[in-house]
């Protein structure tokens, strides 16, 4: 096994903000203990959580990690009824299942829409096929907020797990991660599209990543991309190469697959790692810079990491050949209105748009326009 299971009796601390401090609640280390835990589930003679009247394991004020962790980031769009537009997407997606019958039978099973967080206070169960990570061995029924964010606080980006072993809580000991946690910027935790004071990602407004990205998904991920210097994988932490750059760049859509200016050809809905980019310096609320020859792709170029609409986690629908067309659409069984007017993040698509793999890769040049059914 690639990992190492490391015996702890750390108490998790679940993922939590107080939206009426000064400062982020996890910022500077551990926030105050009562954010997240109690010790005796009775306050001001009514318990704590109602709904667990025994208590919670580690004295988490919320059922589980997750219920805990989004007590507080549901709001803020991490489980924001397909609002959430932010870079990981919104969890709400995990527990939607559309199906339809035009132009041909078809579904997508709510728990194929990206990570199976357990959190029953939010209607998110355990991942019913995948026992274990795809590509790894991470037990589904332990996988929590926590199972990638550390509570306690760190320095690295999103408090993300590193390898300074210490891994997350895993069956009640610790699961051991083999990379370092990524190098990027992010912006607000707000990302509710529907919100004034919200910083959604948009083509200028988006994380910034820099390196490690795949790597880290790797820790628990980890045959996924074990061949990617063969033609049977695709590569990541690669070089794009001067070929790709460039394509990359002057792509803007389908109708348009030429005529981009590399100082703002940056696609939100197809990020890469700017490998150059100073962190110290750079802006994420205004950056629109395109790639580099240097510059790579990773996990998160085709993937959110939390969830969205799509199979796969993905940023567009795979399998659709015009996105217009992707589901969820307004006749299918389980969509709402707002399903399908989020479906996009906010982003705008030209009616013609194909897959944005071609944002790279350039294939949709002279293909047959959209025609309705």
């Amino acid at each position: 096994m690639k990992h190492k299971l490391m015996i702890s009796a750390t108490i998790v601390l679940a993922l939590a903000l107080s939206s009426g401090a000064a400062l982020a609640f996890h910022d500077g280390g551990v926030a105050y203990c009562a954010g997240c835990h109690t010790m005796h589930n009775s306050q001001n003679g009514n318990p704590v959580d109602a709904n667990h009247l025994s208590g919670n394991a580690y004295l988490l004020n919320n059922g589980n990690a997750s219920d805990t962790c989004l007590r507080c980031h549901a709001a803020y769009g991490q489980f924001g009824g397909g609002f959430g537009w932010g870079a990981g997407g919104d969890f709400y997606w995990v527990t939607k299942t559309f199906s339809w019958t035009s132009p041909r039978a078809g579904s997508t099973q709510g728990y194929t829409h990206g990570h199976n967080i357990v959190s029953p206070a939010y209607g998110i169960v355990q991942d019913p096929v995948l026992a274990a990570a795809p590509g790894g061995d991470f037990d589904s029924q332990y996988l929590t907020c926590t199972s990638c964010h550390d509570p306690h606080g760190n320095q690295n980006f999103r408090l993300l797990y590193g390898d300074e072993g210490t891994g997350p809580i895993y069956g009640g000991a610790r699961y051991g991660f083999d990379s370092p946690a990524p190098l990027a910027l992010g912006n607000s935790r707000r990302t509710l599209g529907n919100s004034s004071s919200a910083e959604p990602e948009t083509d200028i407004s988006h994380t910034v990543y820099k390196s490690g990205m795949s790597e880290w998904c790797a820790n628990c991920h980890t045959d996924l991309h074990a061949g990617n210097t063969t033609d049977f994988v695709h590569p990541t932490g690669e070089d794009m190469g001067s070929l790709i750059a460039a394509t990359y760049n002057a792509y803007i859509s389908t109708d348009q697959v030429t005529g981009g200016d590399p100082a703002t050809s940056y696609r939100g809905l197809v990020p890469f790692e700017a490998v150059n980019a100073d962190l110290a310096t750079v802006d994420p609320l205004n950056y629109t810079q395109g790639p580099t020859s240097q510059d790579q792709v990773m996990c998160l170029t085709c993937h959110r990491s939390h969830a969205s609409p799509f199979a796969d986690a993905g940023r567009w629908d795979f399998t659709s050949t015009h996105l217009i067309s992707s589901h969820p659409q307004a006749t299918d069984v389980g969509a709402s209105a707002d399903d399908v007017a989020n479906k996009d993040y906010g982003y705008t698509l030209v009616t013609n748009q194909r897959s944005l793999c071609n944002k790279c890769h350039v294939k949709d040049f002279g293909d047959a326009h959209y025609e309705a059914h």
